[in-house]
């Protein structure tokens, strides 16, 4: 009786395992972000969508297909998806010229599976460009690197002046104390003692 219920417990256990794997092997198609995010609003065109997955992509020609659709149904993008050199988990899309209102993203790209066969996986999302909410907007990049460098100037010069009037300092005291000689110069030497 004991050796069946141990029987038992091991198969639902081994049950459950399977379940569960299945579920992740299911579940792990999927986006797991975008930029610009799904329902979100940017103040301008982006310069490209930026798909990234929970597994690798398939690194194969051609293999993955993303459309970028103003309101109009009209493509936006380059036609042009590449696999990221930083992450194969990440498809970047290029897009050309300028949309605004809704743009709606749709992809269909393929994964490799363990068992060397490919797996498709379709999807889209929204996304919003309303370029009136450019003045709402933090103060961009480019004027934050150049108040940076500035600060990185003017900080090397406030150091450099301040290493300057040390040194300077210290040159006067040993002049106004009668120290001028070097303190790696023997005390109580004169050319008659060797």
């Amino acid at each position: 009786m004991r050796r069946l219920l141990m029987r038992g417990a091991a198969v639902l256990a081994l049950a459950l395992a399977l379940s569960a794997l299945t579920l992740t092997s299911l579940s792990s198609e999927e986006l797991i972000q975008a930029e610009p995010h799904p329902d979100g609003v940017t103040a301008e065109t982006p310069h490209n969508v930026v798909l990234t997955f929970d597994r690798g992509l398939a690194l194969l020609r051609d293999a993955h297909h993303v459309e970028v659709l103003d309101e109009a149904g009209h493509r936006v993008d380059s036609g042009e998806a590449t696999v990221s050199t930083y992450s194969t988990r990440t498809l970047i899309v290029p897009l050309e010229g300028h949309a605004e209102g809704e743009l709606e993203v749709r992809y269909s790209v393929l994964f490799s599976t363990a068992g060397g066969g490919l797996d498709q996986v379709r999807g889209s999302y929204t996304f919003t460009v309303n370029p009136t909410i450019a003045g709402l907007e933090a103060p961009s990049a480019a004027a934050s690197e150049t108040k940076s460098s500035q600060g990185l100037v003017l900080w090397t010069v406030a150091i450099l002046i301040g290493v300057a009037f040390v040194g300077a300092l210290l040159y006067f005291l040993r002049l106004a104390t009668g120290n001028a000689r070097s303190s790696l110069e023997p005390q109580n030497r004169t050319p008659f003692n060797d």
